[in-house]
């Protein structure tokens, strides 16, 4: 008999809890009430393609990119990192949001290409704030053997 009415009295405690935690429940705000987040899709508003390609025209991906400069730091591959790897003879770089060019104050930095079998190529690169993307052809050489 005493487990019987201990039984009764952890249902009607249970029962008067779920309930005093769904009447709080709906009496709370929505806890993302007037949160807005922005998501920009294109976080890199400025962007450069490269094109690579060896003298016959051939794209090149077996290179190792370096960037360096006065802005290199704020260089990056369009997924946000500082891996830089060409694909089919694409090479494409963004400048970081936060660092974009101004009139006064453009971005450069370099390009260095280099890998076994090429002569080093170091391409200069001077972004405006006019210069949303540009695309540049660079044709790496390869060494004589």
């Amino acid at each position: 008999m005493h487990t019987d009415i201990d039984m009764k009295i952890r249902k009607h405690l249970i029962i008067l809890l779920s309930t005093t935690v769904l009447i709080t429940i709906q009496g709370c705000e929505h806890p993302l009430k007037n949160v807005e987040v922005e998501v920009d899709p294109d976080p890199f508003a400025y962007g450069v393609l490269l094109q690579i390609t060896d003298e016959q025209d051939n794209p090149v991906s077996d290179v190792t990119v370096t960037i360096g400069g006065q802005d290199a730091e704020y260089i990056y591959n369009l997924n946000g990192y500082k891996q830089f790897d060409i694909e089919k003879g694409v090479l494409i770089l963004g400048i970081h949001p936060l660092h974009r060019p101004t009139e006064n104050k453009p971005v450069t930095f370099s390009v260095q290409l280099s890998g076994s079998g090429y002569v080093t190529e170091t391409t200069p690169f001077t972004i405006t704030a006019a210069q949303y993307t540009s695309a540049y052809s660079i044709q790496i050489h390869r060494t004589e053997t």
